[in-house]
């Protein structure tokens, strides 16, 4: 699973960059108008990132895995 995942990164390392762009920015975007924390943790943004990273290429596997066997 590791080598699929690195292999997945580097393949579409685009979508990943996007999806980091889209967290880190809803991140700070809710810290600042819900939340009213003017000072912004760089730490708290990069471990949202990494958890929605997570989060998608966990439903990415499970969707794949649906898909390969409905196929078979």
């Amino acid at each position: 699973m590791r080598q699929r995942f690195r292999e997945r990164l580097r393949t579409y390392w685009w979508v990943w960059v996007a999806i980091v762009v889209a967290a880190v920015t809803l991140n700070e975007l809710f810290d600042r108008t819900v939340a009213g924390d003017k000072n912004g943790h760089p730490g708290g943004d990069v471990f949202v990132a990494i958890l929605v990273v997570l989060i998608v290429f966990g439903v990415w596997e499970f969707l794949a895995a649906r898909r390969s066997r409905r196929a078979s």
